[in-house]
């Protein structure tokens, strides 16, 4: 009776182990590990923003772009943490130094020259320089923000060069400023959210939050795969603007 006692109680032992092995290995699928960091980065007051000397605030903005987590460390982050950061990073970019562009349209191949005639006694009339060869407008649109808080107005436009390449300008242009904006075309006429973009191409990052700026399309590119210009935050899968391009 007394050697059952003990195997009983063993017994007993071994599975009070083993549950509590099992529940040690699985109980990090079902725990939620909750991570409440702060952004690694300070935004000063907006009466001391104002007083800020334009190098100051590049400072600020190089100091913002340090800070910044990498795509990587954005992925491996729960959903919820994720948001947390993005909210964080966002109010802070909105805040950041605008940079402005004004880029000329790009420049177009001088005409042949054409041969002066042999001076001759009698006046001969003067042959007229040929007009300089214009870009074509392919595709145009104006942009538009994304919600209330990301803001986009001016104009997307597309254009065949004569030396037949395909640019995007965009004229009059601003959005609010974001972490790692890049410019994409979307097969979407009017993409809201990064699962209604469709088949896009990335022309490249946003060179200023305002003005005027080019873009080179990709040679062989087919236009009317893409419907729609927009502005979109990379780490965090955001449409800050977006320009409809009617066919």
């Amino acid at each position: 009776m007394t050697r059952r006692r003990v195997l009983f109680g063993g017994g007993l032992v071994g599975i009070i182990v083993a549950v509590a092995i099992a529940w040690w290995l699985i109980s990090p699928l079902f725990r939620d590990t909750v991570v409440d960091e702060a952004f690694p980065f300070e935004l000063p007051e907006p009466a001391a923003m104002e007083t800020m000397t334009e190098e100051e605030k590049q400072e600020m903005a190089a100091e913002f772009e340090a800070a910044m987590p990498t795509l990587m460390e954005i992925e491996a982050l729960a959903e919820a943490d994720r948001m947390v950061v993005q909210e964080r990073v966002m109010e802070a970019a909105a805040v950041m130094p605008d940079t402005v562009m004004d880029e000329p349209m790009p420049a177009m191949p001088e005409p042949e020259a054409t041969p002066k005639p042999e001076a001759t006694p009698q006046a001969t009339p003067q042959p007229q320089p040929e007009a300089a060869p214009q870009p074509e407008l392919l595709r145009e649109g104006q942009f538009r923000g994304a919600d209330d808080f990301h803001r986009g107005s001016g104009n997307a436009q597309i254009f065949r060069t004569p030396d037949d390449k395909l640019v995007l300008r965009l004229t009059d242009f601003m959005v609010t400023n974001g972490p790692a904006l890049s410019v994409l075309l979307s097969s979407s006429p009017a993409p809201a959210s990064s699962q209604q973009l469709g088949d896009y191409i990335d022309v490249g990052a946003l060179k200023g939050n305002i003005g005027n700026q080019n873009y080179e399309i990709p040679a062989g590119t087919d236009l009317s795969t893409y419907n729609s210009v927009v502005i979109y935050c990379v780490p965090f899968h955001v449409v800050f603007a977006t320009a409809t391009l009617p066919a």
